[in-house]
């Protein structure tokens, strides 16, 4: 039985392989529309809501799952990238799919993919639908790719979209304005559907008010005023109060959460929100590995990202490990993390994507080299920078 299931294993990592390979460039929305009204129709019927932004997407989409999940509703969840396994980015509330249905649905339109030259992200795209008509979810949460106007979740029908905030990111594809990405991300608005931002820059809030307003969408700016005291974070909705107990950045995420549900018509219990905010986690997002001595990941990969938790942390008196990809602005990024008075040392992955580490004009060790240094630490120790990073350390620390 073992050895059986071990086969299938392998099995399906040689076809994710296979379409790993598979970066092209997105098919235009109108046809992959089409596709899916001819293969998969019952897709208009399923309750939708898209969220797209530089950071947080993921984690709204994770407040939004838990929420819905703890009050009793069946969750599709739609992610990218993922941390460690690929069938992470298609969930029934927090469970993966099983490598026996993502093989099953891959093989029913495998030759559709190939006929039609699916990328990856496509054929992802396309077997989550299919996966969440299957299991008859109430809701499925759908994280834009890159972007939003031409990303391939929005050949899809939504009853509510999201932005989380809009920072410098992916310019080659996106503009090299805050106005133009903002544009670009803003695409995802839909006639007649309501449409929510935590953004808080006036250029950005601008140009999604243009963008609404010519669409015809019906635009909110979500804020979520908190008190901080002894240490405690409390803030007030729906006439009840809660306390928070994680980064303050977090709090943009569960507030965006929250009105996008109310604004959906979805009932939350009170107290339910509160366990939730209590046993709140997303992994790889500001997640402790282990306690004494502290080690602390976070997948913070862009000036936002890293601007954020900086604020959080204020400070940090241990050792920092910071790995950082080419498309990012590395020196801005590192300057901030040194603001920590840390010691921050460059992890370097074997990836093409890697930011050319003799340009900053400092050495650098191996994941590996990280983890046999994390396993003798009394050090506090902080890891951050990109996902796919904070995804290797967590499959190598959770095997050691």
């Amino acid at each position: 039985m073992f050895i059986q299931c071990y086969n299938n294993i392998m099995n399906v990592q040689d076809k994710i392989k296979k379409i790993e390979n598979k970066k092209n460039q997105n098919h235009e929305l109108v046809e992959y529309r089409e596709w899916l009204d001819t293969y998969l129709p019952m897709h208009r019927r399923m309750a939708k809501i898209q969220v797209g932004g530089t950071n947080g997407k993921g984690s709204t989409i994770a407040w939004m799952n838990q929420l819905l999940t703890a009050n009793g509703y069946k969750v599709g969840v739609f992610t990218s990238p993922h941390l460690i396994h690929h069938t992470e980015r298609i969930c029934i509330g927090k469970e993966p799919i099983s490598f026996e249905d993502w093989e099953r649905i891959y093989d029913t339109y495998t030759d559709l993919f190939e006929e039609k030259e699916f990328t990856m992200f496509e054929i992802d795209l396309w077997m989550a639908v299919a996966y969440f008509l299957e299991k008859n979810v109430d809701v499925a949460l759908m994280e834009v790719g890159l972007g939003g106007r031409l990303d391939a979740t929005t050949a899809l029908d939504y009853n509510l979209t999201m932005i989380t905030n809009v920072g410098m990111e992916h310019q080659d594809v996106l503009g090299d304005s805050i106005e133009q990405i903002t544009y670009e991300k803003s695409g995802i608005f839909k006639p007649g559907v309501i449409a929510l931002t935590t953004e808080t820059k006036e250029n950005s809030q601008r140009v999604m008010e243009l963008v609404a307003g010519y669409i015809k969408a019906m635009l909110g700016f979500v804020e979520m005023p908190y008190e901080r005291k002894d240490g405690r974070i409390t803030f007030t909705w729906m006439d009840h109060t809660f306390t928070f107990k994680h980064p303050v950045y977090q709090l943009n995420n569960l507030a965006l959460a929250l009105e996008g549900l109310h604004q959906m018509g979805y009932a939350l219990d009170a107290q339910c929100v509160q366990d939730v905010i209590n046993a709140f986690e997303w992994n790889g997002r500001f997640t402790i590995l282990r306690k004494e001595p502290l080690i602390l990941v976070d997948g913070a990969h862009n000036e936002d990202g890293i601007r954020a938790l900086v604020r959080s942390l204020q400070t940090f008196d241990g050792d920092i490990y910071f790995c950082v990809l080419k498309d990012k602005n590395a020196p801005a990024m590192l300057e901030m993390l040194e603001s920590l008075h840390g010691k921050v040392t460059l992890v370097r992955m074997d990836s093409e994507r890697l930011y050319p580490y003799e340009k900053l004009h400092r050495g650098s060790i191996t994941v590996t080299e990280m983890i046999d240094r994390l396993q003798q630490t009394e050090n506090k120790t902080l890891i951050c920078g990109s996902l796919y990073f904070v995804g290797e350390t967590l499959k190598l620390f959770n095997r050691n």
